[in-house]
């Protein structure tokens, strides 16, 4: 991996997608690295089932970054001839797959060769209670039928509908299949399909519902759509140029507005990733990328040396969720003597104690993810990236 395996042509990026991108990553870092979630402030905590914390805002956000670097990756690729296109897509898509499905096994396969005397057959856990959907899963999922979508629509109006089209499908399928409570945690139509793929055994936690199952792959790309749009509008003139503004300003408060209205019929859900959801969260960050470019136009040096660290994060953010996510699975596989799991024992030993838990937790979710972006540093000066 050397600097030109970097997915996009330094002379086409955009620092505020790098840096919007760099910001969902440490979100998602953050949010990931808590060692006691039952102390943890509210707000790094996923929403149990209705509303948005601060924790539900990294997934959609790394949804909606791959939309803005799909709206910079066609141009790229204007010159290559349809099947050669649709090969990247689809490949960068499978990768993308299997890579969560290997990352998904991962504890499964550090309990087996860490504490062998638990007995069983690691295969027979892995084909028994393998999980199948997960984040990079869904990611992958989502590239493929979004790149897809803006391929064939084209243009923007057709590419707008379209998302709106693909929240109407899913709003409709849970009121369809559940007339009288379509969000109900207890019965749903995202559950149902949960149940027959990948089945119960294959779900988060082995549960009868998985927050990354098929369903909610549909407003996903919702999401996914809305990012291209944005990324369009924001790659049109140069990277100091302001005019993207009057697209991303109007466009995120009219999202927003229209993610009010529609909660008033339909649940505001990470879980189930309902429409509500898509439009608040994909407004706002049209919202946020409106204001970093407007901040990079204006106050361009200020900016710069400000989001310097989202910035580095932001051009190797899979490498750096992929090596972040297997170290703490690592740090949670192994057990103390007492049987504690060594992420939380640095913890107790370091920080708890110093000041109130709440705030320990989040200082040292928070020196994790400086451990992160000094990882990220060491990258960016040795020029390694990921591509896929």
């Amino acid at each position: 991996m050397q600097e030109a395996a970097v997915g996009l042509g330094q002379h086409r990026r955009r620092p505020a997608i790098d840096i919007f991108r760099g910001l969902a990553i440490s979100c998602m870092l953050l949010v990931n690295e808590l060692p006691d979630e039952a102390g943890a402030y509210p707000l790094l905590l996923h929403s149990r089932w209705e509303g948005i914390t601060f924790a539900d805002l990294a997934f959609p956000g790394f949804v909606f970054s791959m939309g803005l670097a799909g709206a910079l990756w066609f141009p790229k690729h204007s010159g290559d001839s349809a099947w050669t296109k649709a090969g990247i897509i689809v490949r960068r898509g499978m990768l993308l797959f299997l890579l969560g499905c290997v990352l998904n096994q991962v504890p499964m396969i550090l309990r087996h060769m860490l504490y062998p005397e638990t007995g069983g057959s690691l295969w027979a856990d892995l084909v028994d209670h393998g999980r199948i959907p997960g984040v990079l899963q869904r990611l992958g999922l989502v590239y493929v039928c979004g790149m897809a979508a803006v391929w064939r629509l084209r243009r923007d109006l057709w590419i707008g509908a379209f998302a709106l089209l693909l929240l109407a499908v899913s709003s409709s399928g849970f009121h369809l299949y559940h007339p009288a409570a379509p969000f109900s945690p207890e019965g749903n139509i995202s559950m149902a399909l949960d149940s027959i793929f990948p089945g119960r055994a294959h779900c988060y936690l082995q549960g009868d519902f998985d927050p990354e199952g098929l369903y909610g792959t549909i407003a996903a790309t919702s999401s996914f759509l809305l990012g291209f749009l944005a990324g369009r509008y924001l790659t049109q003139g140069s990277h100091d140029d302001l005019s993207s503004i009057r697209f991303l300003l109007p466009g995120g408060i009219s999202l927003m507005l229209l993610g009010y209205l529609w909660s008033m019929e339909d649940l505001v859900c990470k879980a189930l990733w309902t429409a509500p959801y898509a439009l608040l969260t994909g407004g706002g960050f049209m919202l946020l990328l409106a204001l970093l470019q407007t901040l990079l136009c204006l106050q361009p040096a200020l900016a710069k040396v400000i989001f310097a660290p989202c910035r580095i994060m932001g051009t190797n953010a899979l490498l750096l969720y992929l090596l972040s996510e297997m170290t703490i699975l690592l740090l949670w596989t192994l057990e103390t003597s007492s049987g504690q799991p060594v992420f939380v024992f640095l913890w107790e030993i370091s920080l708890k104690g110093l000041v109130d838990i709440p705030f320990s937790i989040f200082l040292y979710a928070f020196l994790w993810l400086n451990v992160w972006l000094s990882v990220a540093i060491f990258f960016h000066k040795k020029h390694i990236y990921l591509k896929i």
